[in-house]
């Protein structure tokens, strides 16, 4: 019986962790599209040459600050185009830019509001 819940408590584990890497969470992408406050943000978009994709929370509630979601290159290919929407499931977009090439081997690029619109940069960014 312990080797039961033992097997049923992985399995969930497993299914949580396989269900946050399905909904754009940190799953090692190298963009990260971080909510820093100020504009109201309930799915981004990543695209490329190769497809695309979006993310938004499972409940379709608007990001918090602080908020992130993470796309792959391998799903999207370079040059990637991240939009940000007002809107469930990419309906409304606010804004969007173009990302040419990957960052440097083992770093990510970090996209962001500044100034209304969306910026990008290897540092996590600052709240504002």
């Amino acid at each position: 019986m312990k080797l039961l819940w033992k097997t049923a408590i992985s399995i969930l584990l497993a299914a949580l962790v396989c269900g946050l890497s399905a909904c754009g969470c940190d799953d090692g992408g190298e963009v990260i599209y971080v909510q820093t406050g100020g504009e109201t943000v309930v799915s981004v978009l990543a695209e490329g040459h190769l497809g695309g994709g979006g993310a938004q929370n499972a409940n379709g509630s608007p990001l918090k600050a602080g908020n992130s979601l993470s796309f792959r290159s391998k799903d999207t290919g370079w040059p990637m185009t991240v939009t940000a929407c007002r809107g469930d499931h990419g309906a409304e977009p606010i804004a969007s830019l173009v990302i040419p090439e990957a960052p440097a081997k083992g770093e990510r690029w970090f996209v962001y509001f500044q100034n209304g619109a969306l910026a990008y940069g290897p540092e996590w960014p600052g709240e504002g």
